[in-house]
């Protein structure tokens, strides 16, 4: 797997790769740390990874390149005194995956903190700056994801805080005792003690995290389902978001499984490979949990994880 360098080389890294794989006739994927990619038994083609792990600091500015590990970035800032990211914690996977997803966890999501997102735009094999309204950010969502393929990213620059301000909106952390919750340390050491309860460790058991989206509903959806006990009253619905674990434990399919993919019992959320499950036992139990929430309750579960795509060959 071809690893693409620092930005100065960057450019003709992945020209030099794009031809390769144009000469060998094969198709071209860029991954990031695979943790929230859906990835077939063989993957035929060309599989390019930054190895730009730099980081950079000047003031409140944060520039890190699309090859270093997420959380290790998290570390970093808290180490050099500039906050806001502590309830992204223990997320894996690399910077350079975080905006296309937008990545999110506890009430804070990656778009908050973004001003800009360096890439290549292989329409016209040009290196473009992205500014935080031009990614268009949205739940789970960004231009880098309704065009996939096109947009190859390199770096990122956050705007963080040089005063911690904790963000305690979620509802697991506003019962956390105010001597935890008052310095950033004891936050990020919360989180990462609440994700280990709930999240089986993807390195022992195969997972790619959360498989749905939270669908977001309307109030009079939500409301339906707090009088149907399937929510409780005082469940967080922010921007009307609605607990999809919540949604897939009402209609009773913990024990639903494909082959060896089943339904962690940690998490309803998540889809476990127990062993030699297929993408296809992967994606044939997501399918049947889409019709049984969907008959069950009448609203549609999105999947969070994407397949990779192959990247339109630059000019």
């Amino acid at each position: 797997m071809p690893r693409i360098g620092p930005r100065s080389s960057l450019r003709n890294d992945l020209q030099r790769a794009l031809e390769f794989a144009r000469h060998a006739s094969l198709p071209c994927f860029v991954l990031g740390g695979g943790s929230n990619a859906l990835l077939p038994e063989r993957l035929a083609g060309v599989v390019l990874s930054s190895n730009d792990e730099t980081v950079r600091i000047q003031g409140a500015l944060v520039t890190v390149g699309a090859g270093a590990l997420w959380d290790d970035l998290v570390a970093k800032t808290l180490k050099a005194g500039l906050f806001g990211l502590e309830n992204l914690s223990s997320i894996p996977g690399t910077v350079g995956a975080a905006p296309i997803q937008n990545i999110g966890a506890y009430g804070v999501e990656l778009d908050r903190f973004v001003v800009s997102v360096d890439a290549m735009d292989l329409h016209n094999a040009a290196a473009v700056k992205l500014k935080a309204n031009d990614c268009e950010f949205s739940y789970r969502d960004s231009l880098f994801k309704r065009q996939p393929g096109r947009f190859v990213v390199t770096q990122m620059t956050l705007e963080l805080k040089p005063r911690f301000e904790p963000i305690l909106t979620y509802q697991d952390l506003q019962t956390l005792p105010a001597k935890i919750t008052s310095s950033p340390a004891g936050l990020r050491q919360a989180i990462q003690s609440i994700r280990g309860k709930k999240l089986p460790d993807y390195r022992l058991q195969g997972n790619v995290g959360s498989f749905f989206k939270n669908p977001i509903l309307a109030e009079t959806e939500i409301q339906a389902l707090r009088r149907d006990s399937v929510i409780s009253s005082s469940a967080g619905t922010a921007q009307g978001k609605v607990s999809a674990a919540a949604l897939i434990q009402a209609a009773a399919l913990r024990d639903l499984r494909v082959g060896n993919a089943g339904i962690s019992p940690k998490h309803h959320l998540v889809i476990e490979n127990r062993g030699g499950a297929t993408l296809n036992d992967i994606m044939t139990l997501a399918q049947l949990i889409q019709e049984k929430v969907q008959t069950r309750f009448g609203i549609d579960l999105e999947i969070e994880p994407q397949p990779l795509t192959p990247l339109y060959h630059a000019p």
